[in-house]
């Protein structure tokens, strides 16, 4: 615990603010409801007519998809023409069967293959791979060079999928499950399915930028810290320090119960806030850092107006930020994760949360209140009838211990305040404070 309490204030205006009437906009779909899981993607290819369900109203997203089906929701999420005059190529697509257009065009534009024996089997469920080999070829694009090690703990580098796999990861259209699996080859449901294509249409519309995955989460408003961010609050914990706010998704698997040790399968950001007292400008700040940790790699970039530097330790999957505020004050952002499962996943995460980290403007005034507390206590120290009076001071002094032989003249109460970092050795017969020494401990 540092000895100085570092105080913030802020100016807080009285707002008063006008709710407007909520609308209630009905579901496309009876059996797609606001909390499904695939709720926003159905809207969504819903009301760009993409997808239209069935006569009853409703669109079934538990229900497999085959590969006809998946043709033509493709064609039409990719603006695919099926109006042109196809050719026959597989035995089992006919011209007069409603998917006929659909799976010609998927042929024609490169996203589509048969089987060897000359058949396309659309009744066929679809799997997961397929599905990304499908929406990643119909977008177009530039898949990334041959993974050099496995994209997930079942997408081995070599396996074929694991180009799409790895730009589907890198762009958020799938996470990993807690054991870092995917499951390429489970089969989709119409839920599933959408859930790729939406995603994948939003990343190609957004210049290939991460998809989302904040959307649903929790905003941290810091009442003591000048920033905002955005974080799952059903996975992850934030503890509230008077300098620190952590956040952490605890490994519960090893039933962890503090975020000061990083387990297997922790995650963890901690932002926090450098008064920089030797009043470095950015440059040398920055250099200094780059000093301190030679085998990091280094960028510098601009953040929300301000200067910042990010610092990566690839092998030690740790990611530190500082941001160059107004004053010099520095807000300084750690990140971890373990080498766990959850390494196929924490990056995505962990980066979606970095990318929601929000400066908001707050009067910052550090002052030493710590420093005149310990004066005045230790002023008072062997000063008769002052003691408990001066140990009142710090309102959160708790006894760790009572010798109740004392020296001879009473009992004798250890005092702590994790405020002060201190602990003060307590006479009460004569009402004194005996000794004082830095940390807690007993042992005068």
């Amino acid at each position: 615990m540092k000895n100085f309490v570092r105080k913030i204030v802020i100016v807080c205006l009285s707002v008063a603010i006008l709710m407007p009437t909520q609308v209630v906009i009905a579901a496309s779909f009876s059996d797609v409801s606001a909390d499904h899981a695939n709720y926003d993607a159905v809207e969504y290819l819903r009301s760009k007519n993409i997808i239209a369900g069935y006569t009853d109203g409703t669109f079934q997203p538990e229900k497999p998809i085959n590969r006809a089906e998946a043709s033509k929701i493709i064609d039409n999420a990719f603006n695919i023409d099926t109006t042109v005059k196809f050719i026959p190529s597989f035995s089992d697509v006919k011209e007069n069967q409603w998917f006929f257009p659909f799976v010609m065009a998927g042929k024609k534009a490169g996203f589509i293959n048969g089987y060897a024996d000359g058949t396309f089997l659309p009744a066929k469920q679809v799997k997961l791979s397929e599905t990304l080999k499908m929406a990643l070829s119909a977008g177009k694009v530039t898949l990334p060079d041959t993974p050099t090690t496995n994209v997930f703990a079942d997408v081995p580098e070599d396996a074929w999928v694991s180009p799409f796999a790895l730009y589907a990861k890198t762009h958020n259209i799938i996470l990993a499950d807690k054991e870092g699996k995917i499951s390429p080859d489970k089969l989709m449901t119409r839920g599933s399915f959408a859930e790729i294509i939406y995603r994948t249409i939003t990343v190609l519309d957004s210049g290939e930028k991460e998809f989302p995955l904040d959307k649903n989460w929790a905003t941290y408003d810091s009442p003591d810290l000048p920033f905002t961010m955005k974080y799952n609050a059903e996975t992850w914990k934030i503890i509230n320090g008077k300098h620190d706010v952590v956040f952490y998704n605890p490994d519960e698997d090893r039933y962890q119960f503090s975020p000061t040790r990083i387990y297997p399968n922790t995650g963890r950001i901690e932002v926090t806030l450098d008064r920089n007292d030797s009043k470095l400008t950015n440059i040398k700040y920055f250099n200094n850092i780059k000093d301190s940790f030679p085998d990091a790699e280094y960028k510098e970039f601009d953040w929300n107006g301000f200067k910042a530097l990010e610092v990566l330790y690839p092998k030690k999957r740790v990611v530190d930020w500082y941001v160059y505020l107004e004053q010099g004050y520095v807000l300084v952002v750690y990140t971890e994760y373990g080498n766990g499962t959850e390494i196929y996943r924490f990056p995505q995460i962990m980066k979606a949360m970095l990318g929601t980290l929000d400066h908001k403007d707050m009067e910052i005034n550090f002052t030493d209140d710590n420093k005149e507390l310990l004066n005045t206590i230790f002023k008072n120290i062997m000063v008769e009838k002052k003691g408990m009076e001066t140990l009142n001071l710090l309102p959160d002094k708790t006894i760790i211990e009572t010798d109740a032989i004392g020296v001879g003249t009473g009992p004798v109460d250890y005092y702590y305040s994790e405020d002060v970092n201190y602990t003060f050795k307590y006479e009460r017969k004569s009402d004194v404070i005996l000794d004082k020494k830095v940390g807690k401990t007993s042992a005068f």
